[in-house]
């Protein structure tokens, strides 16, 4: 019989409105709020959270894919300051950018270099840090409840990710109202994000009968969700669903780590600033007829949880998420060739995530992947 087991010490509200719940944990608190520029925006109209902007010090510096010289120069501007707590506030860029705050301060203010705590989380890390209270504006990354946070070194080109045990958010409040207004791009985009993460956790070496039922469930609220949402932005049913398959989707990363779609990603973004769930999603149609080729029952709970008729059916339903979406007409007008994407095909081998996919990785599979998805 196969060991397994589960750990995740985040305190979970899911629900509209649950965003409530914040001012009750914060009252008496020295705050720092880490948010984006529109974020700050999306506070100050909103009639629950507004009250937390007073006496408390905000950074609204936050942009898509954080990069560390923005960790460096933020740290600068704090590191007199104390803080009791912090609250992220965004998507994963603002949620990502407050972990990584966190692992260079503590109570007392003392400041950690981010490079030793990049180099060396498990010896940087082992004390306890701020706590985190996520509050994610998007229903994609799922980083509210993971162990990790991703940084973009741009200046040498190359993903940076921090990830320890003491990272995860001390509560996640997933309201699904705070998502109303994201716009049609991001909230593809980390739509995408977030169905592509399910999949990764199904075809992964760790995955257990846990993860697989929150990533099937997840999968099966995305498929619903997406065409709704081109169909009517406005739909707040279709909002729910999604926040609730961001939530599993982090929930069962958090067991699995991400896999081969993921690891070719990162260079895809870093190098045509192809948008993360674009960069995801590219490869996934090719992954799936791999997988389904070679391990004909690793979508079987998939299928099961959420009444598909088969396998091929399943494939149907992403085919079409991703002819609605455009996914590779949207990659390749970045890329531009193919020569282009081949030619980072070096960097796209990830050990700590492509070595968690159920198929063996070899370049011989990279290069199939990689012709496929952008013929």
């Amino acid at each position: 019989m196969k060991y397994w087991n589960h750990f995740n010490p985040t305190k979970i509200a899911f629900g509209n409105g649950c965003r409530r719940f914040l001012i009750e944990k914060i009252s008496g608190k020295k705050l720092l709020i880490v948010t984006s520029n529109r974020g700050k925006m999306q506070i100050m109209q909103d009639q629950i959270l507004s009250q937390i902007l007073k006496d408390n010090y905000l950074i609204d510096s936050v942009t898509s894919n954080p990069g560390l010289d923005l960790i460096r120069e933020e740290l600068v501007n704090i590191k007199d300051l104390n803080f009791d707590a912090l609250i992220a506030f965004g998507g994963g860029s603002s949620i990502d950018t407050a972990k990584a705050l966190a692992s260079c301060l503590n109570t007392k203010g003392l400041n950690f270099d981010i490079e030793n705590v990049i180099k060396e989380p498990k010896k940087s890390l082992n004390r306890n840090l701020l706590p985190i209270y996520a509050l994610p504006t998007t229903a994609g990354t799922g980083s509210e409840v993971t162990q990790f946070s991703t940084i973009w070194d741009k200046k040498n080109k190359k993903k940076l990710s921090i990830s320890h045990k003491n990272l995860f958010p001390k509560m996640a409040i997933v309201d699904p109202e705070l998502t109303y207004s994201v716009p049609f791009d991001p909230t593809f985009s980390t739509g995408l994000d977030a169905l592509n993460q399910s999949f990764e956790s199904i075809w992964n070496k760790n995955k257990t009968p846990f993860s697989i039922f929150m990533a099937s469930k997840a999968i099966g609220n995305s498929i619903e969700a997406i065409p709704r949402l081109l169909n009517n932005l406005g739909d707040v049913q279709a909002r729910y669903l999604m926040a609730e398959a961001s939530l599993l989707s982090g929930l069962s990363i958090s067991q699995t780590f991400t896999a081969i779609c993921h690891s070719i990603s990162y260079p895809i973004t870093i190098n045509y600033e192809v948008d993360h769930g674009i960069a995801c999603a590219f490869t996934m149609k090719s992954v799936a007829k791999k997988v389904l080729a070679e391990n004909p029952d690793c979508f079987k709970e998939i299928i099961f949880y959420n009444k598909f008729s088969s396998p091929e059916k399943l494939l149907e339903e992403i085919d079409y998420i991703l002819e609605i979406l455009q996914v590779r007409k949207k990659a390749k007008k970045l890329i531009k060739t193919k020569d282009n994407l081949l030619s980072i095909s070096n960097e796209m081998i990830t050990p700590s995530r492509s070595k968690n996919f159920i198929l063996p990785v070899s370049n011989k599979l990279l290069m199939e992947i990689l012709n496929e998805s952008y013929d």
